[in-house]
This record gives C-alpha cells, structure tokens and sequence, in this order.
C-alpha cells in the first residue's frame, strides 16, 4: 500500500513554521530571500513561494 508522500512546499512550511515557533526568528524580523531559501532547502523559487504563500495565509507571517 502506498502512502501519499507529502508535498515539499509542506515540508518547507513546515520547518519554516518550527523555525519560527523556536525563536530562530524574532516577530518582525526578516526571512531570507526566496533565493536563498530555495538553495537552502535545494528546489525552486516557486516551491519556496507556496511555503511562504501557506504562511502567510495561516497569519504565521505576512509580506
């Protein structure tokens, strides 16, 4: 039987969200670029903007 395997966006929300929760990143500061998100978790831009999109729509974090 297959699992569905979880989208990377997720993924990325994901640690993105537990990064916050954790204080790596104080409310109000500045996440990296999308760029450097991108090389950091090794996929594209786009993939990274759906995390961010997710975030954002949660009210985790705004633009």
């Amino acid at each position: 039987m297959n699992t569905p395997r979880t989208p990377v966006w997720k993924s990325i929300a994901a640690t993105l969200e537990g990064d916050i929760a954790s204080g790596h990143y104080a409310p109000g500061d500045k996440l990296p670029t999308e760029a450097a998100l991108a090389a950091r978790f090794g996929v594209n831009r786009h993939t990274v903007r759906r995390a961010l999109a997710d975030l954002g729509g949660r009210g985790i974090l705004r633009s």
